[in-house]
């Protein structure tokens, strides 16, 4: 069988249940290496391609619920009006007083995950340095994307969360701020920023995250989880004053790891890893050998002509 016809019949027979029998075909090329790297390269993409359907078709996105990292070094409005917790009508450049934002996105009857986002959030203060707090290096920022509450409940727990803080950690007034809005700028800072939720009766389905926000606006980080390292933030911080934003290692963690569709965690997802690697390799491979027979015909021409 020639080259050409293997890569029609791959092409038009691309069923991954079928790759292994494209394998046992491979040896038995007679033909330049060249046509074994793209049949190699041929079945990469094919391990990719399988992996990315299957998870797009156990995650549709009309049920998409999480973070959008594409959203990631791009500018949000800071203009869009909030109320905060003393009924005072801001917005976020008003807020930031040229510190970035660290933003979290929660709703304050909560009864899942808001809560211990709060309270890590509370843990990171008590555990970051005087000269690291809310009000001095960077303005924290909650708000509500339940459009049915209001300034009274954004302060009762504002109260309540700073009540909680060590002695020694006391804040500033202009240091956390407790926002509540209407669905039109909640819509307007949930799209800017990439937070997908979706209500379920009386309650929200929602990802749990820190996004900071730089002085302009620009989405410098993104800090999944609900329990924060002083030191990750700080780095975050940083960046986002110096105008700097990169991905975290979860974004990483994200690509290498596939949510189980029955709810019971995460796997690694062995095919897309093992194709993007398939695909590396064979690029360094005929990178290398291209070379190689680039300085051979070389030395072969430099010997005729001085023959």
């Amino acid at each position: 069988m020639s080259g050409n016809h293997i890569f029609t019949f791959i092409m038009f027979n691309s069923d991954y249940n079928h790759v292994t029998d494209y394998l046992t075909i491979i040896p038995h090329i007679k033909e330049d290496f060249r046509v074994q790297a793209r049949l190699l390269y041929l079945l990469a993409i094919l391990l990719i391609t399988n992996s990315v359907l299957a998870e797009s078709k156990t995650n549709p996105k009309s049920e998409r619920i999480g973070i959008d990292y594409k959203k990631l070094g791009t500018t949000i409005p800071m203009d869009i009006p909030f109320t905060d917790h003393n009924g005072r009508q801001v917005t976020l450049a008003e807020l930031a007083k040229d510190k970035p934002i660290v933003l979290a996105p929660v709703y304050y009857s909560c009864t899942s995950i808001c809560n211990p986002l709060l309270h890590g959030i509370t843990t990171l203060i008590n555990n970051s340095p005087a000269s690291f707090l809310p009000g001095v290096s960077y303005t924290l920022v909650s708000f509500s994307f339940n459009p049915d509450e209001k300034s009274d409940i954004a302060a009762s727990k504002r109260e309540a969360l700073l009540n909680s803080l060590d002695k020694t950690k006391q804040l500033t007034p202009d240091s956390w701020y407790f926002l509540t809005g209407d669905q039109e700028s909640i819509n307007r800072l949930t799209s800017a920023i990439g937070f997908h939720y979706r209500k379920e009766g009386d309650a929200y389905n929602h990802p749990a995250s820190l996004i900071i926000i730089s002085q302009s606006g620009i989405i410098a980080r993104y800090l999944r989880g609900l329990k924060f390292l002083p030191l990750d933030l700080m780095m975050a911080v940083t960046d986002a004053m110096e105008g700097r934003w990169a991905p975290t290692i979860k974004k990483i963690a994200k690509f290498c790891f596939v949510k189980d569709p029955q709810g019971r965690g995460y796997y690694f997802d062995f095919l897309k890893v093992a194709g993007v690697l398939i695909l590396l390799s064979i690029a360094i491979t005929i990178t290398t050998l291209t070379i190689i027979l680039n300085k051979k015909r070389g030395t072969k021409a430099i010997e005729v002509a001085a023959k």
